[in-house]
């Protein structure tokens, strides 16, 4: 009789476990799922300085009509470490659709690409 209670409180741990993990799995996936930013603006612009990883873009053409910028913007270079850019360039950027009020502009920069 004494097996069988041993057998119990050891798949009671056992069952206690996984659903600890499964828990924590669940709150790392809506962590990471509830911070993951989405593209919810694009600008099209040229390169005028670029110091380090951040560069001051000219804007030429806003591409959506709902986000509108104009003027001279701040761009994290780093989100596309594979292009390296230069001044000249022109350079298609997707931010969170927040524009921070500063001079330069101010923006959260998720994509930025070379056009041709």
């Amino acid at each position: 009789m004494k097996k069988i209670n041993i057998i119990l409180k050891d798949d009671c741990i056992l069952i206690k476990k996984f659903g600890l993990i499964f828990i924590f799995l669940l709150c790392c996936f809506l962590i990471f799922k509830y911070t993951e930013s989405e593209v919810k603006a694009t600008f099209t612009g040229v390169i005028e300085e670029i110091n380090g990883q951040t560069a001051i873009v000219y804007v030429t053409e806003e591409d959506d009509k709902d986000n509108v910028v104009s003027g001279i913007i701040y761009v994290n270079l780093a989100k596309n470490p594979d292009v390296t850019f230069q001044v000249g360039d022109k350079v298609k950027v997707g931010y969170d659709g927040t524009i921070r009020d500063t001079a330069p502009i101010g923006i959260t920069t998720l994509t930025i690409e070379l056009v041709q």
